[in-house]
């Protein structure tokens, strides 16, 4: 400082991205992992510089010839040195205690100044202090914590770590909620250090299997396991997260092999199914009790995972009592022929084109479908003038790729459409097939038959 050396101390906090990146003054030199924490740094930096050139008044290259005693450039040097000796003279106040316990317990106590700690905050000192390493130069406890906090970026989970914590608990323990999680787990690890390690490992384990849950898209699948991925994306999609605790408890007994692919799938539907007519179709409301269900089946899987005939009767009685809250037929057909998809009317969007692929199936001439490559095929084109609540109804709409939709279907009269999609090997339902015409009243007829097929067939528990 003012040339003379200052004894400072290496950081080990994202390197070496911060040293290379922010600290260096010769500018980037490492090609860095960008992770969660990097990318806080780099906004936070980016920041503090804006401002900082923002208060101090600019200077071009020009100025730089001038003499270092010129009225302006001294100005200038007395503001940079203005800022820096407030960010110097900062006070940090070091509390010197006689172990390591008392430490972890000033962290946890003694936080009144700056921001709540978190749930994953807690967790995470109460592990690390029970969880000693035999080696002082590496604390593995420590490095399996930013092991999961890394899966989780890695995956793209923002602020996984609470929901994490709060599901992996309910899945395997006990009811709780998230602001009573800590005060669980310490009265569970109590003063057991093999507890705590257990624990630990237990959630680096298991970390894997929710992000798999939570980014299914990102995650690396089998060829036998892409149903699987098919049925959490659909779930994400629907976007409920009551269930939560009993997918994870399924897909940690189907990843320690107490569970097959084909029962795993065989449930998995079952829920998928129950969340689309529940929530996506009908909107109920649970208060609470879907949630309840979920808890208390996902833990006597958890805790019945080599007795098949148990498992068996757990699945059967989650399918009732999913199928118990379900609103009836009326009902659902009332909602689901009011789905409306149009150039004006794009809400929908993204369920009208999950309907519609259930429907069309996973296969055209014996080769998958791609569904990234297809679009909403409105029959009656939206060209025509009609009702836009007819042309945008889900009895109007197919889903066809995008080539064919754009360049041969185009506004073309509804039997030549017929014909292109029958000779291209389309799947289409007895409404499209047996019509010869195609107006209002078969748009209604056929927007009801799907209804019918999606609550007793596709969609049924």
């Amino acid at each position: 400082i003012d040339n003379v050396n200052e004894f400072i101390l290496n950081s080990e906090t994202s390197f070496p991205y911060l040293q290379d990146h922010i600290q260096s003054f010769e500018g980037s030199k490492v090609n860095c992992k960008v992770g969660h924490e990097e990318l806080k740094l780099k906004n936070a930096f980016e920041l503090i510089n804006k401002k900082l050139f923002s208060f101090i008044p600019g200077w071009k290259e020009n100025d730089a010839k001038l003499e270092l005693l010129d009225e302006s450039r001294l100005a200038l040097i007395d503001r940079l040195k203005t800022i820096r000796n407030k960010i110097l003279s900062l006070k940090l106040v070091f509390i010197q205690l006689d172990n390591e316990d008392d430490a972890y317990l000033i962290f946890e106590t003694l936080n009144t100044r700056g921001k709540d700690l978190t749930t994953p905050d807690l967790v995470k000192n109460l592990l690390l202090k029970k969880v000693k390493s035999s080696n002082k130069t590496l604390d593995n406890a420590k490095i399996i914590w930013e092991k999961i906090l890394e899966k989780f970026d890695d995956y793209g989970i923002e602020n996984a770590m609470t929901s994490f914590l709060y599901h992996h608990w309910l899945s395997k323990y006990a009811d709780t909620t998230e602001q009573k999680l800590f005060g669980e787990i310490k009265k569970h690890i109590s003063n057991s250090d093999e507890v705590a390690l257990s624990l630990l490992i237990e959630f680096q384990h298991n970390a894997d299997y929710y992000a798999s849950i939570r980014n299914p898209n990102n995650y690396s699948w089998t060829l036998e396991e892409n149903e699987l991925k098919e049925c959490l994306a659909a779930l994400n999609l629907l976007n409920v997260k009551q269930q939560m605790p009993m997918v994870l408890s399924l897909i940690r007994a189907y990843r320690e092999q107490n569970l097959t692919l084909r029962a795993l799938l065989k449930i998995l539907l079952k829920i998928e199914s129950f969340h689309f007519v529940f929530n996506k179709i009908t909107s109920q409301h649970s208060s609470g009790s879907i949630s309840s269900i979920y808890y208390k089946h996902a833990r006597d899987l958890t805790h019945q995972t080599n007795n098949h005939d148990k498992i068996q009767s757990t699945f059967s009685s989650l399918s009732t009592s999913l199928k118990s809250k379900l609103a009836a037929f009326e009902e659902f057909e009332i909602e689901f022929t009011n789905l409306i998809y149009t150039k004006s009317k794009t809400r929908n969007k993204k369920v009208i084109t999950y309907i519609l692929s259930r429907f069309m199936g996973k296969n055209i001439n014996g080769l998958p479908i791609d569904y990234e490559f297809t679009s909403i095929e409105h029959i009656l084109p939206q060209s025509k003038e009609c009702n836009e609540d007819i042309v945008g109804s889900i009895g109007n709409l197919i889903l066809v790729d995008r080539k064919t939709n754009s360049e041969e279907l185009k506004n073309l009269d509804f039997q030549e459409k017929i014909k292109i999609l029958v000779k291209k090997g389309y799947p289409l339902d007895a409404d499209l097939l047996n019509a010869d015409q195609w107006t209002e009243k078969e748009i209604i007829n056929r927007a009801k038959s799907m209804a019918h097929k999606a609550f007793y067939q596709l969609w049924s528990i």
